[in-house]
């Protein structure tokens, strides 16, 4: 009857050897993104030309339309708004 326990032959304990020293390298090559996206906006008033036609409009960051998000599923958005107009603004999606 055989015993568990540590391999017995060389080639078998040299493979478990060769395994657990590779390990941690494994574990380096997985790594995950940060869930977390961070974003600074300043709301300002700006000339826009949506149709070609100059008028005042609402800026994110001097930018119209606003910056794009770079997400994906499962990820937290973190927007820090800074009004800078003279009226209050609702930012709602």
């Amino acid at each position: 009857m055989r015993r568990m326990g540590l391999p017995s032959s060389p080639a078998s304990l040299c493979f478990l050897v060769v395994l657990l020293a590779s390990l941690p390298s494994f574990l380096l090559l997985v790594r995950g993104d940060d869930p977390y996206r961070f974003y600074t906006w300043n709301i300002t008033f700006g000339d826009i030309y949506p149709l070609g036609v100059k008028q005042e409009g609402i800026l994110i960051n001097g930018q119209f339309p606003g910056p794009q998000i770079d997400a994906v599923t499962n990820d937290n958005i973190i927007v820090n708004v800074f009004n800078n107009l003279p009226v209050p603004f609702l930012l709602s999606w």
